[in-house]
């Protein structure tokens, strides 16, 4: 039976127990809550069913290393995994790939792995037990629907009164901390220096901040040539590729490797892709500058950083450009591949025109 009960550590979804509900902004919906929880209370009392202060329960608590997280300032994010399952013990979300693999609903296309939050674009719940986690900790706690809204209010009794369009369902949900830090931006050159330092130890030398300062032009945007282009070209404002049309070979991925995206055939199907698909080097367009640069014959807009590798080649060039999330997708990141403020490497080859 495909249910998280098979997971130890979030067997206490209680498979069966209950039907999942979308509440009411009346006190029946806490009537229904409450006399659950009392009957699973009884039927699972190893648990450690540890009321919050808004009305979720504590399951289990495992305490993490470091400061306490504390109150979330405006600049506050927070990294972590999470398995959320109904009363019923289905799993509705997780970024766990044993979890999947389990379930049965792992694709190898799916990114799986710690991701994102904004600490203040998260459930009134969730925040209420994150700000006293620890990094390395671990909560799995069962939250009532009503706290499952981006309102805040003063004290437990107001969530009750919300709209039933302001609020979710009843969910379990099994939280990591892995880290909680502020501003973005730095926190992201600083984790592409460490990728750095491991991708060219030789050029680096384990220097993380040399390989933070390394940037090509722009904030957060490295380029390495790893094959150089045709007759002795070097790249200056001058030589730089504008106006033309050229043809490239190039294989997305993010920075654990995974492949999201190539035009290459046999590292397509290496990563699950299209066996059927046509594959064959993509036309770009060059423009008077980088940001005019688009991809195939109907000049469709490509994202910053790609843009900014490409104004770097020149031909039959073969290079890596390396950027963080503001240049790449961005805080919602792109379908199932590519997380929110994830940072992404293309490797990319001009090449000849296959017609």
């Amino acid at each position: 039976m495909k249910k998280i009960a098979i997971i130890a550590a979030v067997a206490l979804c209680l498979c069966g127990c209950g039907k999942t509900r979308t509440v009411g902004n009346n006190e029946a919906s806490k009537r229904y809550f409450d006399a659950w929880v009392h009957v699973q209370k009884q039927k699972q009392p190893e648990l450690l069913w540890q009321e919050t202060s808004l009305g979720s329960w504590l399951l289990m608590d495992s305490k993490g290393n470091g400061p306490q997280v504390g109150e979330f300032p405006d600049s506050m994010y927070l990294r972590v995994n999470y398995t959320v399952c109904d009363l019923e013990g289905n799993v509705t979300s997780t970024t766990s790939r044993t979890m999947a693999q389990q379930l049965g609903t792992y694709d190898e296309k799916t990114y799986y792995g710690p991701v994102i939050w904004y600490a203040k674009g998260i459930y009134a719940g969730l925040e209420e037990v994150i700000k006293d986690m620890r990094p390395g900790g671990r909560r799995t706690v069962l939250m009532p629907g009503w706290l499952s809204t981006y309102n805040h209010f003063d004290d437990a009794a107001g969530y009750l009164t919300q709209s039933a369009d302001d609020i979710g369902s009843d969910a379990i949900y099994d939280i990591e901390l892995v880290e909680a830090f502020q501003f973005m931006d730095q926190w992201s050159v600083d984790s592409l220096a460490r990728y750095l330092v491991k991708q060219y130890p030789a050029k680096y030398a384990g220097d993380v901040k040399k390989a933070a300062a390394d940037s090509s032009g722009a904030y957060g945007f490295y380029y390495f040539q790893t094959k150089p282009a045709a007759d002795g070209w070097t790249w200056s404002e001058e030589t730089a590729l504008k106006d033309t049309t050229v043809y490239i070979n190039y294989i997305g991925r993010l920075l654990n490797g995974q492949v999201f995206d190539t035009n290459i055939r046999d590292t397509a199907i290496r990563y699950g892709f299209d066996r059927d698909k046509t594959y064959e080097p993509v036309v770009i367009n060059y423009g008077s500058n980088w940001s005019e640069i688009t991809m195939t014959s109907e000049s469709t807009s490509v994202i910053r950083g790609f843009a900014r590798t490409l104004s770097k080649m020149g031909p039959y060039e073969k290079g890596s450009g390396i950027f963080i999330y503001s240049l790449g997708y961005g805080y919602s990141g792109s379908g199932t591949s590519i997380p929110g403020y994830a940072a992404l490497r293309f490797d990319v080859e001009l090449v000849d025109n296959p017609n």
